[in-house]
């Protein structure tokens, strides 16, 4: 390969297959060459300024790359293309979001642009992409977002990113004037009352009896009652037990003593096995025998 070929293809490896036009001048190849490699397509331009090398993958890494690049030098990732990278949102991947400083000007077609002065402890690179930190996204999103997907959203963010509520709180103060601050704070802590609602809504899909919620039972308030069987089921939160994995075995361990108990995993991760655990209970106590198992 010719060297000047291979500087290029070495730039374009470390950004998705992607270069820009002044990558490319600062490489040696001069705007002539840009011409006959974009002509007999060694090139193939995505956007102004921004070329793929030879076929270009459509893969969300390149494209949101692209999207970044083609917006200019303060461009960010962020938004729902953000959340899919991160594995926070899974699905389709989202057209590409940027998020530009205040005083850039650039506007890319197929590219969804926001402006906002970006502080230095709300960026990061995330596979070699540049983008905005998890919990900037977060209070980004929050307007846009129904409660329940947000309090899911921050649980994935805590899990595969270890956001945490202090981050959280320093994101805010940084930005006091954006929208959702106050239902952000609200779906970080909801583990509980996503698993409620969640545990309800898993009952009515398998047809099994729904209890009294977070009512007093001898003195006690308990999340989910069945006062003609005498069951209850608590609903407990991670939020107190510093780790995940902590919170999850004490959850078993309360069920191995047997204090009913289940987390937000057993409701919307192991939902088909919370489920045969609740219609065995529900049968041993007299209740209705339980429906045959349905998809979770």
């Amino acid at each position: 390969m010719h060297p000047l070929a291979a500087r290029v293809a070495r730039k374009a490896a470390t950004q998705h297959g992607r270069i820009t036009c002044e990558q490319l001048l600062e490489a040696g190849v001069d705007r002539d060459r840009i011409k006959r490699w974009v002509a007999d397509g060694r090139l193939r331009r995505e956007h102004t300024g921004v070329f793929a090398l030879g076929h270009p993958s459509r893969e969300p890494r390149g494209v949101y790359m692209s999207a970044v690049l083609a917006s200019g030098s303060t461009a960010r990732l962020s938004h729902f293309p953000l959340g899919f990278l991160l594995g926070i949102f899974r699905g389709t991947a989202p057209a590409p979001e940027v998020t530009i400083d205040v005083a850039s000007g650039r506007r890319r077609p197929g590219i969804r642009i926001h402006r906002s002065t970006l502080h230095p402890l709300e960026v990061m690179t995330f596979a070699n992409i540049p983008v905005t930190r998890p919990e900037r996204m977060l209070l980004d999103l929050a307007p846009r977002l129904t409660a329940e997907r947000l309090a899911r959203a921050c649980h994935e963010a805590w899990v595969l990113h270890r956001t945490t509520p202090a981050m959280i709180e320093a994101c805010i103060a940084r930005n006091p004037r954006k929208p959702g601050a106050g239902k952000l704070r609200a779906a970080f802590g909801a583990d509980v009352t996503l698993s409620e609602t969640g545990f309800l809504a898993l009952l009515r899909r398998h047809g099994l009896p729904l209890p009294r919620t977070n009512i007093d039972v001898k003195g006690d308030k308990v999340d989910c009652h069945w006062p003609q069987l005498g069951l209850t089921i608590e609903l407990l939160s991670f939020t107190y037990h510093g780790t995940r994995y902590a919170f999850e075995t004490d959850v078993t361990r309360r069920r191995r003593s047997h204090h009913v108990a289940f987390s937000w995993g057993d409701v919307f991760e192991r939902g088909r096995r919370t489920v045969a655990e609740v219609a065995a209970l529900l049968a041993s106590r007299g209740s209705a025998p339980p429906p045959p198992a349905a998809t979770s």
